[in-house]
């Protein structure tokens, strides 16, 4: 575009406003270079460099409608139809933006009435429809991307949760397979014993010997129904962890750092949850209400508490409100007699809460 756009210039002169020479032609490479620097910018810093974002916009809109007046709309017209692409995503002003699809079409009248330049409102109508195609393009784009994020983020958070609820199910289940070994195979084989025992006082004298060796049989069968008792006791313990860390990877658009202590063992199916869906809602208020890049998730063990610390790198928000989300969080701390703040600054968001690690049923509600 820079080249042929040179070219024609430097054979034609077709350039109302200057007349093709050295300062010129170095002025109008800066035009095309900083146009460069935008699309640059916006690929690969936007994210970086979100501070200057408006006035990166507004420099590339003057910078596109300066070099649209200098060759009377031309082909460098199709710089306004990227940028409108590009544009698009930034969710503009809606009168800002279908000022800039017919900024063609308004400056061709210009010119047309006021220059008398042939075929100027032919070529503005003409990149006007373009750029009409070119956002409706890119609108639907951005909602298939939205849309598929949507779906990521949904599924992401649905294996987690599927996650927790198996392993909680597991728990629960070895649980009711330890009881039913206690109170059935281990009571009948009590039972037995008994009732060998007093076998062993009965008066045919070959007995004895024979009830002796059943007894140290059933002794040993009581001994390991309770080995295998105590062993599915043991491991009661939730697998937090792998459920958290599910929920924390391959967030779209989120680097979600996960820091886990490895001391945490919560057995309660409650505290669990109340850690999980704090940690979901986090994520989600992130996604939809700040403009962070980074979020970093910590649960550390100090004494008999769970001290979780939640913090993200969106730079400084609008008033604290709180809405269904962090209230959400508030009341599940408080069914788990746990406590939650929350504290915006200029770097970021942060929530710590701190919980119990296990729970005594006595103090619940």
């Amino acid at each position: 575009m820079f080249i042929y756009t040179l070219h024609a210039w430097s054979q034609r002169a077709e350039s109302a406003q200057l007349s093709f020479s050295t300062i010129n032609t170095f002025l109008i490479s800066v035009l095309f270079i900083s146009f460069f620097a935008f699309l640059i910018y916006f690929e690969f810093f936007r994210s970086r460099f979100k501070h200057y974002q408006t006035r990166i916009l507004n420099f590339t809109i003057a910078n596109v409608v300066l070099l649209m007046w200098l060759f009377n709309i031309g082909f460098v017209a199709i710089l306004l139809i990227i940028f409108l692409v590009k544009f698009s995503d930034y969710e503009p002003n809606k009168a800002i933006l279908y000022l800039l699809i017919c900024l063609p079409f308004l400056m061709a009248l210009t010119l047309h009435y006021g220059f008398d330049k042939q075929f100027v409102l032919l070529n503005g109508l003409a990149f006007t429809l373009y750029n009409s195609f070119a956002y409706r393009f890119a609108t639907r784009l951005i909602s298939e991307r939205k849309a598929k994020e949507q779906a990521a983020h949904l599924l992401r958070e649905l294996k987690a949760t599927q996650a927790l609820l198996n392993d909680t199910a597991t728990r629960d289940e070895r649980i009711r397979i330890a009881r039913d070994l206690h109170d059935t195979l281990g009571h009948h084989l009590t039972g037995l014993s008994i009732h060998l025992e007093v076998a062993n006082h009965c008066a045919n004298h070959e007995a004895p010997k024979h009830i002796t060796k059943a007894q140290q049989i059933t002794r040993l069968l009581l001994n390991d129904v309770r080995d295998s008792v105590s062993s599915m006791r043991e491991n009661q313990t939730i697998d937090l962890h792998a459920s958290l860390n599910s929920l924390c990877s391959h967030v779209t658009g989120l680097n979600v750092t996960l820091n886990y202590d490895e001391n945490i063992k919560i057995s309660d199916t409650l505290l669990a949850q109340t850690l999980f869906h704090t940690v979901q809602e986090a994520i989600t208020n992130c996604i939809k209400h700040s403009d962070a890049t980074e979020l970093s998730v910590s649960l550390d063990l100090q004494a008999d508490s769970v001290h979780l610390t939640i913090y993200d790198n969106g730079g400084e928000m609008p008033k604290l409100n709180l809405g269904n989300g962090l209230t959400g969080m508030q009341e599940r701390l408080a069914l788990v007699r746990g406590a939650i703040e929350f504290e915006q600054n200029n770097n970021g968001f942060a929530i710590a809460a701190t919980l119990p690690h296990k729970l005594n049923p006595h103090t619940l509600a």
